[in-house]
């Protein structure tokens, strides 16, 4: 998963949401596929916001195992997500 900008992020978070699915945590993929893909959004900052609140608990989440390739790329996309919202603040 190569994310560098934020149009990168969408493709990363569904890529996500497959590795969870098939190592299992079924819960933490609806979760995701729901706010990225059934939740109208207002805007990209609200979506944003919310994908690293959902993330953060996944990470903090003692019940959730996952692969240290999986925590790894949570991090990078909330890096990335963070990035671009610091970005986004700046330029308002």
């Amino acid at each position: 998963m190569n994310i560098n900008t934020d149009e990168d992020i969408y493709p990363a978070v569904d890529e996500l949401i497959a590795e969870l699915r098939s190592a299992g945590q079924t819960r933490q993929a609806d979760i995701l596929h729901h706010r990225m893909h059934k939740v109208a959004w207002t805007s990209r900052a609200e979506l944003f916001e919310e994908l690293i609140a959902v993330l953060t608990k996944t990470l903090k989440s003692e019940g959730v195992p996952m692969s240290e390739l999986t925590r790894s790329q949570i991090e990078r996309i909330c890096t990335i997500i963070n990035e671009c919202l610091q970005k986004d603040k700046k330029e308002r």
